[in-house]
């Protein structure tokens, strides 16, 4: 039987190849890879996990690059999302997909209200 090469590893390659930046490959990656570890969705299979792994360090290898290039928000929270899950920090990648620049800020003033 013929395994498929998973969308996630096409998207990356193409990513890579394009050389153009787009957040959007960022955002994607990082809101399946953060999904994969929430609910009762399934581990990566043994057969796949060297090659899914490396995409993602590969995607963060760009980002490491790009997110100095990067112009809007959007743009640098999806590249850091994507190097905080590459360095464990998936605590940290969420806050940075899931949140916006407003949100981010709306609750750092809402804690430095509580601290002593």
């Amino acid at each position: 039987m013929r395994r498929r090469t998973p969308l996630f590893l096409i998207w990356c390659r193409i990513y890579r190849e394009r050389g153009a930046v787009n957040w959007n490959t960022y955002a994607i990656v990082a809101v399946i890879e953060l999904a994969r570890d929430s609910g009762k969705n399934p581990e990566v299979p043994e057969w796949l996990k060297g090659d899914y792994l490396q995409a993602i360090r590969d995607l963060a290898e760009i980002g490491a690059t790009e997110v100095l290039k990067a112009k809007n928000s959007e743009d640098i929270q999806a590249m850091l999302s994507i190097l905080a899950i590459a360095a464990g920090a998936r605590t940290h990648a969420r806050f940075l997909i899931n949140y916006s620049a407003a949100e981010l800020l709306e609750m750092e003033s809402l804690a430095s209200e509580v601290d002593p």
